[in-house]
Formats: C-alpha cells, sequence, structure tokens
C-alpha cells in the first residue's frame, strides 16, 4: 500500500489528473474494476460514502435535470453499509490491485461513528474521505458536521488519532467560510481537501405540472450538480487554495465537462480535477476518449470533448394524457396514453412518474399510442412499499401522467433465421417491438407467452403482426411456457436458433439453461436484466451489472456473461417493474 507521503507527492506532481467523485459511476466494485482497467485517464477512483449501517436511501424520483447537464439529486446516501462494502471492495482487491488511488468515503453522524469507518477501511483505502458535506443527508450527517469550523476540527483531531491513511475530508460549498473550515481541517490533521460537493439543497418543481419532483421525504430537496454549479464550484476552490497555500493537495471538483473548465478549475488550485455529472452525458464506450480529450483541451485551448457529450436533456419529462386504463385482472394492469409520439428502440424503457407516488421503470409497448404494462405490488404504507402501482391502479381515463426517456438500447442481434421470444408476466411489454425489428431483419420469429391466466394476456394482435404466437396458460403447473420452448426447439435447426427470454429471472435463467442445453449457442441466448434502475442517464450505478451499467449498455446480455453475473445473485427485491 502506498505511504501518505508517497500518495501526497503523488497528487502534488504538477501533472493533470481526474478523479470519479462520491456518489456517481464507480458506485460499485465492479464498475470500480471496470473504469480501472478501461479508462486510464482516471488516476483517483472515489467509492459512494459508506456508513456504519445500510441505508436504503431515498425513492425514485432520485434525480431532476434543470437543463441540460444540470442536475438535482436526492439519492440520500444509499450505500450497503460498512461490513458488506468492506468485504466487496476487499475481494475486488484480492483479485488484483488497482492501477488508480482507490479513496473510499464514509458517512457518519458522530465522531465514534466516523472512527468506526475509518478503522475498517483503512487496511484497504489509499484515501480516506470523510463526506461532511452531503446536503441532503438525514439531519447529524454530511453538511451538518461541515458547516462548523471548530465541529470539523474536532472530528479531525478524533479520527487522526485512529488511522495513518490519508484524510480528506469533502466540504460543503453552503458556508460563507470554506476557506476557514479547510484550514481548521488541515490543522487538526487532514492530508488534503475534497471540494465541492453539491450546492443547496433545493426543492425542484417539474415545469409540465408544477409538482415538486425529488421523492426525499426533506421537504423533496436535492443537492445542485453539473453545469450550473461550475462558476461557484470553481470560486470555492481558489478560496480554499489561497487558504491553505500550495503545498495541500486539493482536489476540486463541481460541474467540470469541458476542457477550458478543467484548465480553470486546475489554475484555481485543484491538483485533481473530479469528474461527476459530466459521465451522464457520455456514452460507456467514449468515458476514456471522452477524458483524453478534456486533458487534451485544458492543455491546447480546444474543445476537442464536446463531441462525446450529448447536449440533449435526457431526463425531460412529457405529460400524457390517459385515454384507456384497463385492469386485465385484480394484479395486472395496461395502460394506453395520448401525446407526443415516443420514439424508442426494441429493448428500451422509460421512467413512469406519478407525482406523489414517485416513479419506476417500465418495457415500453409501442410509440403511438404510448403503452405500459403493470403489475400490482403489495402495498404496505408503513414501509413504504408498493406506493407506485398501488397509485398506478387509482388511475382513471382522463387523467394526466409523466413520462421520461428512453434508456438502454437494442439487444444483440445475430444472423440466425429463427428468433424465439420467451416472455412471461409483464415482460410482455417488450415483446411487440422486439418481434418487430427483428422480423424487419428476415428472421422467422416465434413468440411464446407465459400467462398465470389467460385473463392477463395483453398484446396479442400487436405481435401478431409480425411473428407467430402462443399463449400459454400455467394451468396449475407454473412454467408450462418451457415444454411449449421446448417442443418448438426440437423441431428446428438449434444452429440457427436465436433465444429471448423477457419476465421474472428464474423463468428467464430456465428458459436459457433449457436452450443451450439443447443445443443453441449460449451466445446467441439473452434475457433482459430485471436488476434496480433509479436515474436511468448512467450516474448512481445500481442498474450495474458485471461491471455493465443496463441503463447505458442495454437490459440484454447472453447466458454465458449472465451466469457469471446475474443469475447466482437474483434476489426478489428488484426495483424494476415490467
Amino acid at each position: 500500500m502506498r505511504s501518505r507521503e508517497e500518495i501526497r507527492n503523488y497528487l502534488l506532481n504538477g501533472e493533470i489528473k481526474l478523479a470519479t467523485v462520491s456518489g456517481v459511476l464507480t458506485t460499485k466494485p465492479a464498475l470500480i474494476r471496470r473504469i480501472d482497467e478501461d479508462v486510464p485517464a482516471i488516476s483517483v477512483i472515489t467509492t459512494k460514502s459508506y456508513q456504519v449501517r445500510p441505508n436504503p436511501g431515498n425513492r425514485e424520483p432520485i434525480v431532476a435535470e434543470v437543463e441540460p447537464g444540470s442536475y438535482i439529486n436526492a439519492v440520500g446516501l444509499r450505500n450497503p453499509g460498512m461490513q458488506t462494502a468492506f468485504r466487496e471492495l476487499r475481494a475486488l482487491l484480492k483479485e488484483s490491485p488497482l492501477r488508480a488511488l482507490l479513496n473510499i468515503s464514509v458517512s457518519g453522524n458522530s465522531p465514534e461513528e466516523f472512527i468506526r469507518l475509518v478503522k475498517k477501511f483503512s487496511p484497504i483505502a489509499d484515501i480516506l474521505e470523510l463526506n461532511f458535506s452531503c446536503p441532503h443527508a438525514q439531519p447529524g450527517y454530511g453538511a451538518s458536521i461541515g458547516s462548523d469550523a471548530k465541529l470539523v476540527a474536532e472530528y479531525l483531531r478524533a479520527i487522526r488519532a485512529m488511522t495513518d491513511r490519508p484524510l480528506f475530508p469533502k466540504l460543503t460549498p453552503n458556508v460563507k467560510n470554506i476557506a476557514e473550515i479547510a484550514r481548521a481541517a488541515v490543522q487538526a490533521g487532514a492530508d488534503g481537501i475534497v471540494a465541492v460537493n453539491t450546492f443547496g439543497p433545493e426543492a425542484y418543481r417539474e415545469p409540465q405540472s408544477g409538482e415538486l419532483l425529488l421523492y426525499n421525504p426533506n421537504d423533496h430537496k436535492g443537492g445542485l450538480s453539473g453545469e450550473h454549479i461550475f462558476d461557484r464550484a470553481l470560486q470555492k476552490v481558489r478560496e480554499i487554495r489561497e487558504a491553505l497555500g500550495p503545498d495541500i493537495p486539493l482536489i476540486g471538483m463541481g460541474g467540470v465537462s469541458k476542457g477550458a473548465q478543467l484548465r480553470l478549475m486546475q489554475k484555481a488550485g485543484a491538483n485533481v480535477v473530479g469528474i461527476g455529472s459530466a459521465f451522464a452525458r457520455v456514452k460507456t464506450r467514449d468515458y476514456q476518449s471522452y477524458l483524453e480529450a478534456l486533458i487534451f483541451d485544458a492543455e491546447n485551448h480546444t474543445d476537442s470533448a464536446a463531441a462525446f457529450v450529448s447536449v440533449k436533456r435526457q431526463a425531460k419529462y412529457r405529460p400524457y394524457r390517459v385515454v384507456e386504463a384497463k385492469h386485465l385482472s385484480a394484479g395486472m394492469l395496461t395502460l394506453e396514453l395520448e401525446g407526443e409520439a415516443f420514439l424508442f428502440e426494441a429493448g428500451q424503457y422509460a421512467f413512469l412518474w406519478i407525482p406523489g407516488a414517485g416513479e419506476k421503470p417500465l418495457g415500453l409497448v409501442s410509440s403511438s399510442p404510448l403503452r405500459f404494462i403493470i403489475r400490482k405490488r403489495e402495498h404496505d404504507p408503513a414501509k413504504r412499499a408498493g406506493e407506485f402501482t398501488h397509485a398506478a391502479f387509482q388511475i382513471r381515463e382522463g387523467d394526466t401522467v409523466y413520462v421520461r426517456g428512453p434508456y438502454g438500447k437494442c439487444p444483440p442481434l445475430n444472423s440466425k433465421t429463427n428468433a424465439l421470444i420467451l416472455s412471461g408476466g409483464t415482460g410482455v411489454a417488450l415483446v411487440p417491438r422486439l418481434a418487430e425489428h427483428l422480423n424487419s431483419l428476415g428472421r422467422i420469429v416465434r413468440v411464446f407467452h407465459g400467462v398465470i391466466d389467460e385473463k392477463e394476456a395483453a398484446y396479442r394482435e400487436l405481435i401478431e403482426n409480425y411473428a407467430e404466437y402462443r399463449l400459454i396458460p400455467d394451468k396449475g403447473k407454473p412454467g408450462r411456457v418451457l415444454d411449449a420452448l421446448s417442443e418448438v426447439l426440437d423441431t428446428l435447426e438449434k444452429e440457427d436458433c436465436a433465444v429471448y427470454a423477457i419476465g421474472p429471472d428464474i423463468l428467464m435463467e430456465k428458459a436459457l439453461a433449457l436452450a443451450v442445453e439443447k443445443g443453441c449457442a449460449s451466445a446467441c441466448c439473452f434475457a433482459s436484466l430485471e436488476n434496480n434502475h433509479m436515474c436511468g442517464i448512467g450516474m448512481c450505478g445500481e442498474c450495474e451489472c458485471g461491471g455493465v451499467l443496463s441503463c447505458k449498455d442495454g437490459t440484454f446480455y447472453d447466458y454465458e456473461f449472465l451466469k457469471k453475473h446475474y443469475f447466482p445473485s437474483i434476489s426478489s427485491d428488484t426495483n424494476t417493474e415490467r
């Protein structure tokens, strides 16, 4: 492990260095590994903020995009807790050490909690980032600490006595005296400073509805990040550097997405510049090219990085009028919406927002009219569970709902003549557009639609335009649809078959295993991930599986990938309602 002095000297050596920031992108071990291996332009990898106990954070919506590249977020310090985080990170490092410095962020509500966290993570951290600054955390955390220079010093002295690892408190910009607070932190034992965290908190009203958007129970408020905070963040970094002199490492951040901004942040005194919200606007395959261009632009006064950054507003809501709310059964609902044409590719999804009840990601059935299918979840107001679907089942014709997206991308394609699509439950939502797309490529498409009861069948007419359709009720035997798939596979040349499974995890796993056992190539057997999607734009990392972000990289993956990364870890707490 690198020593405090080695890390200090590295950070101060004058080269342009970039870091990820806490809570964005490198929020899971597999994403840390992916960035470390595939994005060498990143010199410091920062984890999400870990707490002593698991914290589920806030429900969706957790992010608002007020204009392209300018965000308000209220994730609420969602994290798995100290024990799980340590176990996962230690396992990651045992596989092989990281190239980049590992900056582990921790958040407590007392010196004692910070000490527990620091003791736990010191054996594996290059840097320990002390979150004294989150503006939308619960009382006692984050900015509750970092707004008081004396309190910051008190915490630092207690924590410093317990570790020899570099300590970098992350400071809040929401103070008048950030220079005084930074000075107090260093005098009390901090090795460096991270600045700044998000501004605010502020509430945000979605302009189409006039309703408060973020689902944070703390007055619907969130922290500001991205383009609209750059100028203010730059000033705060400048104030800190002027107060500390040149010899204290400073990781500066706040709205940097362009080379000119990187150059200004470095000129203001940042030894390392954090890149956060900008990743939401860049394709995953372009991360390294984008950051290389960013550094080149900073050095050469050019603007080549702009080519990698989307100028579209990615989380814009559009209003839709409900023209039909059809209850197929007590637990299944289809919605037909009227409004702006919603263009999307096969396999993509969108977020449906019901003001006051939150939002959920749903598979997209058709563009015009816009259609969704929703399965009801158990409603427990005391646990705030099932609130979205409970509200959805109260929707009536004439009501207005809001949609943002689309997210994800088209499933992998191949040259196989026979395309077999197996769906169960609300997975049928993705079938019409997928069948249409495969049919347009000249494939012979067969759809096997498994349902508990025939009355829950949906979209048969749409599917039959492009595919041979078979409706297969369970009739007391769950998974009868697998028998139908098996029978048809026995009649086909397996080497000329591709299989797409969409629905409950156990059904998808069995379907792909059956297809491979029958002789289909595993690289041509796909399933759609039912993992947790919260932001949709590649910021929070909750949809990560095997180091990929399914909100950006798509939800369909082949059997070998799923066997390694997804099927072994299936749990019942998925947040995706398709």
